[in-house]
């Protein structure tokens, strides 16, 4: 998907004059409390869904995790976000809209390959709601792609690692 998402990423920062990489937000513990608070919320209910990925390496999880916030936040979100401000429209709204896109991606995929398991559906489009949500505000915010993509890394190891400790 990263790889795929690289040219269409690098055409929307362009015509959006995008900059995700502003580091002095960095510093601001109020993004970084909303990105602790939706990496918790989010890996609880993760573990709901009882999904086990024994086999693959926790490295290689959270690099993938890492990438994805690349398409999600710089190319998606920015593309809404440049769409709503060209219409005059409240830029915020680019977080929803981005939640919601991302959601029905995985409705899509869920019905092309025939996923019957609801609860299962559910919790995965919850939890990748409240993320995209909770770190959708935070690359708002911020215009910076390193607490996203740090945050989604710490979700995975959370999840993987810390979450599996408590359910044994």
């Amino acid at each position: 998907m990263v790889i795929i998402s690289i040219i269409p990423t690098i055409i929307i920062g362009i015509c959006f004059h995008a900059h995700p990489f502003h580091f002095i937000s960095i510093f601001n513990w109020k993004l970084w409390s909303v990105a602790i608070a939706t990496v918790i919320v989010t890996s609880l209910i993760i573990k709901l869904k009882h999904e086990s990925h024994e086999n693959v390496p926790l490295a290689p999880l959270c690099v993938e995790a890492a990438c994805m916030e690349i398409p999600q936040r710089v190319m998606m979100q920015t593309l809404v976000l440049g769409i709503l401000a060209m219409q005059k429209l409240n830029t915020l709204w680019s977080v929803f809209i981005t939640a919601l896109i991302w959601c029905a991606g995985i409705l899509v995929q869920a019905l092309v390959t025939k996923q019957k398991n609801f609860q299962y559906l559910f919790l995965e489009v919850s939890a990748s709601f409240v993320f995209s949500m909770g770190i959708g505000y935070v690359f708002y915010s911020s215009e910076c792609l390193f607490i996203p993509m740090l945050a989604h890394a710490a979700e995975r190891f959370v999840t993987r690692t810390c979450l599996r400790e408590v359910e044994e």
